[in-house]
């Protein structure tokens, strides 16, 4: 695995609370017109994506929940950065430091609906989403991402 020591820290680690290290990786989706994807959850606001499940690659993890999330077929680019987020999740009642891996991602084509019925796939300018955005580290990765890498067709 890669060395994390040296990537951004968003939220507190609670010294006496044991937490469960989850890689996860999150789209930052372009549609062409200067909007980005954002799922609407129960929770609250958050990019597409979520845990990288055992022997998935992280393009393929983005690539599958992409389309759970968003009915989006999507390919990945070439921009990444990572970060490291404390949080505490209400519905599993756990500590969670995430490894999150942000990648830049392009529609290929909408393939339906998403499979997760409480997700909503809105569409919002990189201003908004990074004011609505729930974890510290999905808005540092909207304003982190270089226009010129993200919605571009390859």
């Amino acid at each position: 695995m890669e060395d994390w020591r040296d990537v951004p820290v968003f939220g507190v680690r609670i010294e006496t609370q044991h937490y469960t290290v989850r890689p996860s990786v999150y789209g930052v989706i372009e549609d062409g017109h200067g909007q980005i994807a954002v799922v609407r959850t129960p929770q609250g606001f958050t990019l597409p994506g979520g845990g990288i499940e055992e022997g998935e690659t992280t393009a393929q993890a983005a690539v599958r929940e992409a389309l759970e999330e968003c009915g989006l077929a999507v390919r990945v680019g070439s921009w990444e950065i990572r970060a490291v987020q404390f949080i505490y999740s209400e519905s599993e009642r756990t500590h969670f430091e995430k490894w999150s891996i942000f990648v830049d991602a392009t529609v290929e084509a909408v393939a339906g609906p998403g499979t997760e019925a409480d997700h909503e796939l809105v569409w919002m300018p990189p201003e908004a989403a990074s004011e609505v955005l729930l974890a510290e580290s999905h808005r540092w990765a909207v304003r982190s991402r270089p226009a010129a890498a993200v919605g571009r067709r390859r």
